[in-house]
């Protein structure tokens, strides 16, 4: 007796938000270079073209996981803490890699975009970074140095997570490359030495 044919999902009974969590579930295991649309279809149990509706080819569809993954990791970051602006930058950015190493999958997401144009982390639209500057230009911080700051140790604090992700150890220890950026700032406030620095 021939086996009988999988029944499918009903075409339209899975919608973008489904894709993209079926997406986060399926590849969690898997190498971001080694993902297919069609065997996220298998998983889902939806034919390719489902998929294809919403996102067109897997670069879409990655986009809208970074979009999510960055998401959720906005609204993980714990709140400000440290007694002045050196421990608010040092704990900002401690925090911030502690979230992205204990995700393997959203680490991959959001660090493998360092250097595409228009997809770095984005601190305009992230309430707690907007937090951190109005916190640091506060304590005295002019706000060009702020931005360069925040640039630095993002992308300091990526790379380390990078060279982590590929499965080497750094050369040096994380929060030591940190502190030593943070007071790298401090000959550059001499300008502003006056206007009541913390």
């Amino acid at each position: 007796m021939p086996k009988s044919a999988r029944t499918r999902r009903a075409r339209g009974s899975i919608n973008p938000g489904d894709i993209i969590a079926g997406a986060f579930e399926f590849y969690r295991e898997t190498p971001i270079e080694q993902w297919s649309i069609p065997q996220l279809a298998t998983h889902l149990d939806v034919g390719v073209t489902s998929i294809y509706w919403y996102f067109r080819t897997k670069r879409e569809l990655v986009a809208a996981m970074t979009e999510a993954a960055l998401t959720s990791f906005y609204e993980r970051m714990p709140p400000l803490r440290g007694d002045d602006w050196e421990e608010l930058l040092r704990n900002f950015f401690l925090d911030f890699h502690g979230l992205l190493a204990s995700d393997d999958l959203a680490c991959d997401l959001i660090v493998r975009q360092i250097g595409v144009p228009g997809a770095d982390l984005s601190a305009q639209s992230w309430p707690r970074a907007q937090e951190l500057f109005a916190a640091l230009e506060k304590a005295g911080l002019p706000a060009p140095l702020v931005q360069h700051a925040f640039f630095t140790l993002s992308v300091f604090t990526q790379g380390y997570l990078l060279v982590e992700r590929k499965g080497h150890d750094p050369s040096s220890e994380l929060e030591f490359g940190i502190t030593n950026i943070v007071r790298g700032l401090r000959p550059l406030l001499e300008p502003a030495a006056g206007r009541g620095v913390a």
